[in-house]
């Protein structure tokens, strides 16, 4: 269980910008600047015993995260979390992008960034899912989404719970 006392991470929404300085080879990520708002937070914990995820964060940032999703490409930098709880590491960057060619999301971490990519249907149902939780849930709750009790949801990705920080 996390405490009040833990460090988050603060979502980024940087501008799209193909002359910025995102340096991967693959530049159809896109990169974003800050979102506007007080209480837009979101952390991302890894467990690689499991393969599980955990993405938490405030009402906001979870609602917050659900639009972008609905873009083509976004990339986010997170703040380190030096007390990640029951999860072995957190990681620093939430990346995604829209795939045509895919019918489903897959949801996988490399290294240090959580990657989601899918196509349209599938990341507008990953999204309707974090909106839904984020505007309907109790502070305590949590969701599951995973391959295969979703079956928009990729096999090859890891298990990802949604819920708000603590």
């Amino acid at each position: 269980m996390k405490t009040t006392s833990e460090t988050v991470f603060e979502i980024c929404h940087r501008a799209a910008d193909p002359t910025a300085a995102d340096q991967r080879d693959d530049t159809s990520w896109g990169r974003y600047d800050r979102l506007v708002g007080g209480d837009v937070m979101l952390q991302v914990l890894y467990s690689g015993e499991t393969k599980e995820l955990e993405l938490s964060g405030t009402r906001q940032g979870l609602l917050a995260f659900g639009q972008l999703l609905r873009g083509k490409a976004g990339s986010f930098d997170l703040s380190e979390n030096p007390r990640p709880s029951s999860y072995e590491r957190p990681l620093s960057e939430i990346a995604f992008r829209e795939d045509p060619e895919r019918a489903t999301v897959s949801i996988v971490t490399e290294a240090e960034v959580l990657r989601i990519t899918g196509g349209r249907e599938a990341l507008d149902l990953l999204a309707d899912n974090l909106e839904g939780f984020a505007s309907e849930a109790g502070a305590s709750d949590h969701c599951h989404v995973d391959y295969p009790t979703y079956d928009y949801v990729a096999p090859e990705s890891d298990a990802l719970v949604i819920a708000f920080m603590k």
